[in-house]
This record gives structure tokens, C-alpha cells and sequence, in this order.
């Protein structure tokens, strides 16, 4: 008799195979809960997996399961049950083992050939009983082959499946793993016999329904001053099919679909145990029902404070163009833009138009320009403007990450290869600091591995890191940097924009073969300007020069001045090739300046000084102090 009602697909097809399957292989969400709903039954309740088997075992009328892990020894579903216990107690005397004691492998063997065979004793009909054998991945550490005893076992179970009845059907084994190669393959592969099911992590449509169920022990939740009407409500969700409900259930209920909505689109990736875990989050921090996207953000990230709600941080941004400008001098265009961008991440906006809720990074920014024209500086100014701090950013430059193997730097090696445990550079930074500016430098020359990550990152806003921890970068902005699209292209040109953004996506396309990386990024391509020779006298008046300035007194304690006509010098000579952006005219002040500069302090020490003057010979500049 199959079962009746709302039950989980995996248990459905353990159900469907007892006739014809003496054993299962289960794999893949095994630690999650599971919604189950037998037939008459009003509401779901979740379940662990252990418990889910029973109640399917249950429901085809089986006397108990034996549950046996290595920690525990053997245990009886279903637990408390005087009848199911003194069954199996029956059971395991003809076995000469005991229930909550230490057993052997040896002995587990003898109990499992004696459970599958056709029938095992007077007060227990042959078909009734299952054996749950659970956190076997874990015996074979690093995948190393099974020790004598427990391949002893391993071999004794695979010759059952082969000697056992199905009287009117099977005594199953069900094996418990992580992933079906954490058995031998000879066990898992050698017998058609030997069935694997894997538990899915949740959809969407299952978090929903875990989500009325959780809901109402939230605090402020739909209905909580008319307890009547919430039953009926809920009651009525779950019934097939749903019966005319009072106008005050009618409103509850669709109160209660809303939250459910936001609740099951807020835990994306998430598994029901985890949704357990955010109700008493919840309860704990004082997050009401409006609230629980807080609360499911709070247990991803660790984080109760939630810093891109407060007032502060958006006036701050309401200003960022202006913010901005002062910092990265030339580039309007790509600064507007940019700030742009941003607004719009701060107001939790990004992807508005795919649905209610984005899973991806808080804003992602692709900067497109020449080199040292100011697309790390723009980087480091946006991570000052929202977290107070402009070294408080994350930077990679891909060009270390050129090499199909470097992926473990970023992520951790997984299990069984050199460095795993060590964590990965990137996953391990995010971590730390689940707020911040992820920058990308020279994206182009990662490796084409390396730009998966990326396209997972962006679409899902989490990664997982070589020892299969997840690691969320929805709190964080995005931002890479490349010198994609501007070889051949003229600066001059009133087309220069649309030139640079065609052979940007020409460059996604046939160089770099992720098109589908370049769609995740869409508009936000931020293209740069050349710097023109104002802009390069500029950062030599405004910037550099009172930078070195700085510097001297600093480290020296000297308080120096400069000559205006001098500072004129030094701006035309370091202009006059600004190929190379602001980096090029800062290699060619370290020339006239800086060099010169710290020889003559070198030879003579003075409190106060001024340049007066900045000579040349044969290529050798020297700086005069008045």
C-alpha cells in the first residue's frame, strides 16, 4: 500500500522500491528536516530524516527500525514505543547483541543478515523491520579504503542483497552518507540491488511551506490576536481541497503568504533546519515578522546589525557624485555613473526588476578604462564613502590567478588535496568581512575556472569554499577592473564611450567565451576616460606633490615648502606623456622630485625648508633648498 498524503519524493521512491530493493544508498540533504503529512493529518510537521524514514516505514505498517551510528551503537525507532522496543529486544537476543551498547562490526554483520533474511523470529512478522545505518561517510576518513572489520561488513551487507526475501517485501537497509563515493564503489556500484536516492536541498516552493509552518512562532506574526482565525487559516493552506474560509481567516491567510513569500526568498540556498535555527534568531534578537529578512541575513552573515538600513550611510551616499568627484579627478562621466550604481545597492534596488528579491552581490561595478586613469582610487574612494575606510576593501589581482590550479588559493583545496583546511584567500576575507568592496584587479587574465567563480557569484551571491562551507557575498560590492576594450580605440573620438562597451563585449565574447558573465554584469560597465594634460597637472599641484610633502613631515619632522613657479616646473615636466594616466605622472615626479628630494635631505637635516629650484644635468636632477 503506498502512501497516503504529503510526503517527501525520496521517501515516496524508498516507498514505491520495497518490493523489488533490499537496500538504499541515501545521500545529499541527509542532516536537513523534511515536511511530512500522512493522510488525516491537519498540518506538516518537520522531521529529521531518521524520523521521515520511520513514518514512511510506519505508514506500511513495519514494527520498528534498528538505528545504528558508531557514537551510539544500536538504538530502536520509534523511540519510547514499549512494543517497537521489546520487538527489537527479541530480535537481538537471537543476534546475541543488546540495544545502546558498543557493537562490532562483526556483530552488526550478523544482525543485518539475520534482519534481511526471510524471517527472524516469532513475535515479529518478516517484512517489518529496517536497519538505518547512519555517519558512514565519516569511517572512511579521507576517502582511505574501510579497515578489515568494516569491510568484513561492507562485504557481508553487499552478499545480503543477494540472499534476501521480499516476503511480501524487503527489510531495507538504508545507508546514511554525504555522497554515494563515501562508500566503495564495489558496495555502492556492484549490485542492481543496491538502490541510491538523493535528498535535494530545499526549493522555493518547500521553504514557502516550511515557512507557514514557521511563521507563527515568530514574533508579530499574521493573526497573533485571533488565534481562532489563524487555525482555520492554516489549516485551510494545507488541506486538499481548501474549504470557504471566514473573512477574518481569509485575511490572515493572505497575511501569512506574503511573510511566507519573503521568508522563503530571504533563506535562498538555505535548508529547513536552518529556517529552525532563524525563528529562534528571531525570537532571540527581537525581530518581528516584518523583519525576518533581517533575521535570515543575520544567520548567514552573523551579523544583527543590518549597517545599509541606517539613516547615516544614506545621506552619505545621497552625496556620493560630489563625494566622489573630489576624490577621482577627470573622470565626471564614470564617477556619475558609478554613484549611480551605488544609490542604487544602498537601496537594496540592485536586480529590482527580476522579482521582490536579488540573491546576488549588493552591487557589482565593472570599470573599463586605461591604466592609471583611476579606477582603483574610484574603488578605494567608494569603500570610504560607505564603510568609513578606504583600506577596508578586499583586493585581488587576477594576474596571480592566472593558473588552473591557483582556484585552491582562492576557494581551499578540497578534501584529500595538499592545503586543504587552510582555507581559501578569498572565501576566508568575505568571511571575516561580510560587509565590504571586493575588488577584482585585470579580471581578463583570470583563469577560465577562476571566471566561474565569478558568474557563481554573481548569480547566487555565495560560493563554496574547498571544505564545503558556504560563504555569502550578498552584502558586498562587486567591482572589477580591466584594460578590456581600449587598444585601438581614439580617446578623441565623441564615440569613444560606445567603442570601449563594443569591444568590452567583444573581448566576453571571443576572447575570454563568458558572455554569460558579461549579462550578469549589464550595465553596470563603468567606462573611463584618458587623462587629459590638465588633469595630469592637477593630481601634480593638488595631490602628489602635497602628498610628498606630507610624507617629509611624517617621517622627518620637516616642515617643507615649494617655490610656486617651481611647482609650475614640475607640473608641465611630468605631464608631457600621460600614456601611463596618473601612474605615469607619478613615476615621472619620483624622477624630478622625489629622487633629488631625498638626496638632499639626506646630506643635510633642517626644521623647515623650501624648494627653490629643481636643476638638471646630464639627466640628473637636483633639488635647491632655501
Amino acid at each position: 500500500m503506498a502512501l497516503t498524503g504529503d510526503w517527501p519524493h525520496w521517501l515516496r521512491d524508498i516507498d514505491a522500491n520495497l518490493v523489488v530493493t533490499p537496500q538504499y544508498v541515501v545521500h545529499g540533504n541527509i542532516r536537513d528536516l523534511h515536511l511530512i503529512q500522512p493522510a488525516g493529518q491537519p498540518l506538516p510537521q518537520p522531521r529529521t530524516t531518521v524520523e521521515s524514514l520511520w513514518a514512511g516505514l510506519a505508514e506500511r505498517g513495519f514494527t520498528f527500525a534498528l538505528y545504528h551510528s558508531p557514537p551510539t551503537g544500536l538504538c530502536v525507532e520509534p523511540a519510547g514505543n514499549p512494543e517497537a522496543e521489546a520487538a527489537a529486544v527479541d530480535f537481538l537476543k537471537q543476534c546475541g547483541v543488546a540495544l545502546g551498547e558498543p557493537i562490532s562490526w562483526t556483530e552488526l554483520g550478523t544482525v543485518l543478515t539475520r534482519l534481511t533474511r526471510r524471517g527472524h523470529g516469532a513475535t515479529t512478522a518478516p517484512g517489518s523491520a529496517a536497519l538505518i545505518l547512519d555517519y558512514q561517510s565519516q569511517q572512511r576518513p579521507a576517502g582511505d579504503p574501510p579497515d578489515h572489520d568494516l569491510h568484513e561488513f561492507m562485504l557481508c551487507a553487499l552478499a545480503s542483497v543477494h540472499q534476501s526475501s521480499p516476503s511480501p517485501i524487503y527489510n531495507p537497509v538504508v545507508w546514511l552518507v554525504d555522497r554515494p563515493s563515501d562508500l566503495p564503489t564495489w558496495l555502492v556500484g556492484g549490485s542492481d540491488g543496491i538502490r541510491q536516492i538523493s535528498i535535494p536541498a530545499p526549493d522555493l516552493d518547500l521553504r514557502r511551506r516550511a515557512a507557514l509552518l514557521f511563521g507563527p512562532a515568530l514574533p508579530g506574526s499574521p493573526g497573533a490576536d485571533s488565534p481562532d482565525a489563524r487555525r482555520e487559516a492554516l489549516a485551510a493552506r494545507f488541506a486538499s481541497p481548501r474549504p470557504d474560509l471566514t473573512p477574518a481567516a481569509a485575511k490572515v491567510l493572505n497575511e501569512f503568504d506574503q511573510l511566507a513569500t519573503v521568508y522563503a526568498e530571504s533563506t535562498e540556498g538555505l535548508s529547513l533546519r536552518a529556517m529552525s535555527v532563524i525563528n529562534r534568531l528571531s525570537q532571540d534578537a527581537g525581530l518581528d515578522a516584518a523583519h525576518v529578512d533581517d533575521a535570515a541575513r543575520a544567520y548567514k552573515l552573523g551579523l544583527i546589525e543590518n549597517k545599509w538600513k541606517q539613516d547615516a550611510l544614506r545621506r552619505r551616499v545621497a552625496k556620493a557624485e560630489q563625494t566622489l568627484a573630489a576624490k577621482v579627478l577627470g573622470q565626471p562621466r564614470a564617477v556619475a555613473h558609478a554613484a549611480a550604481v551605488l544609490i542604487r545597492s544602498t537601496m537594496a534596488l540592485s536586480g529590482a526588476w527580476q522579482g521582490p528579491r536579488s540573491s546576488g552581490p549588493r552591487g557589482v561595478m565593472f570599470f573599463a578604462g586605461p591604466t592609471g586613469v583611476g579606477k582603483t582610487e574610484l574603488a578605494k574612494a567608494i569603500t570610504e564613502l560607505v564603510f568609513g575606510d578606504p583600506d577596508a576593501y578586499i583586493r585581488f589581482d587576477m594576474s596571480e590567478f592566472a593558473s588552473e590550479h591557483t582556484e585552491a588559493r582562492l576557494i581551499g583545496a578540497p578534501p584529500g588535496y595538499i592545503g586543504h583546511g587552510h582555507g581559501g584567500e578569498l572565501t576566508d576575507a568575505v568571511r571575516r568581512k561580510p560587509m565590504s568592496v571586493v575588488l577584482f584587479d585585470e579580471i581578463e587574465k583570470a583563469a577560465p575556472r577562476i571566471l566561474d567563480k565569478f558568474l557563481q557569484i554573481l548569480s547566487d551571491g555565495r560560493l563554496t569554499d574547498g571544505s564545503g562551507a558556504t560563504v555569502y557575498f550578498t552584502d558586498t560590492i562587486v567591482i572589477f577592473t580591466s584594460n578590456l576594450g581600449v587598444a585601438g580605440v581614439d580617446p578623441a573620438s565623441p564615440e569613444y564611450n560606445s567603442q570601449v562597451l563594443q569591444s568590452v563585449e567583444r573581448s566576453f565574447r571571443d576572447d575570454l567565451n563568458r558572455p554569460e558573465l558579461l549579462g550578469r554584469i549589464g550595465d553596470n560597465i563603468v567606462v573611463f576616460d584618458f587623462l587629459t594634460r590638465d588633469i595630469g597637472r592637477a593630481l601634480v599641484r593638488d595631490r602628489y606633490v602635497p602628498n610628498v610633502l606630507s610624507r617629509v613631515q611624517a617621517e622627518h619632522d620637516i616642515e617643507l615648502t615649494i617655490a610656486e613657479p617651481v611647482l609650475a616646473q614640475l607640473a608641465d615636466a611630468c605631464t608631457h606623456d600621460m600614456t601611463l594616466g596618473g601612474r605615469g605622472v607619478g613615476q615621472e615626479l619620483d624622477t624630478h622630485l622625489v629622487n633629488p628630494l631625498a638626496r638632499a635631505l639626506a646630506i643635510e637635516t633642517r626644521q623647515n625648508a623650501k624648494i627653490t629650484a629643481i636643476t638638471e644635468r646630464d639627466g640628473r636632477y637636483e633639488v635647491i633648498l632655501g
